[in-house]
């Protein structure tokens, strides 16, 4: 690709992205939220859990393109960051360390919050319906983004260094990686 890197290296990091997106779905941060999802399969016809299954693929691979878009709009504009680059705010680590103690708390039945505090996400990611599915897929790339999967580094490293739309492509890849297996469940006989 002219000004970028050649066809055959952003295939191979495309794939290495994509395995890390697969990877990603066993950590402890987005399991619980995929075997959720794979519940509700359970409760749907083929046809439901199939469009399902494609729907909270787009909102996956959205999002990682809308982070990337970020990220690269804001490296284009002289800040010096990369993946994970909204956890290197001290005060947001901080007010994350504070909002995660707080669900704790209210988790193990010690205080109370109101619902709406407590909901604000999962709210949109427990709609019924197909955007329901998007949200969910949306919910999964936020609790993900500060893991690192194996291959993935290598594969967001290089991206970081490309044009955007190489970027763009691999975060793509990534995101697609980290749908294909709950789409590939959704095609799986209930």
């Amino acid at each position: 690709t002219a000004g970028g890197a050649s066809m055959a290296t952003l295939l191979y990091m495309m794939l290495m992205a994509f395995l890390g997106g697969s990877i990603l779905n066993l950590m402890p941060c987005v399991f619980p939220i995929l075997s959720l999802k794979v519940l509700s399969f359970a409760r749907s016809t083929d046809h439901d859990r199939h469009v399902h299954g494609w729907v909270y693929c787009a909102g996956v691979v959205a999002s990682f393109v809308l982070v990337a878009a970020v990220l690269i709009a804001l490296q284009q504009a002289g800040q010096a960051i990369g993946w994970g680059f909204q956890l290197q705010s001290p005060g947001l680590v901080i007010a994350l360390a504070y909002l995660f103690v707080a669900m704790g708390l209210s988790l193990s039945g010690l205080i109370e919050f109101g619902g709406n505090i407590m909901n604000t996400g999962s709210g949109l990611a427990d709609r019924g319906g197909y955007s329901g599915s998007f949200f969910t897929g949306v919910l999964a790339v936020v609790v993900a983004s500060p893991c690192t999967a194996p291959f993935m580094g290598t594969a967001l490293g290089f991206a970081l260094t490309q044009p955007a739309y190489v970027a763009l492509s691999i975060f793509a890849a990534l995101g697609a990686g980290m749908a294909a297996p709950l789409l590939l469940l959704s095609y799986s006989k209930g």
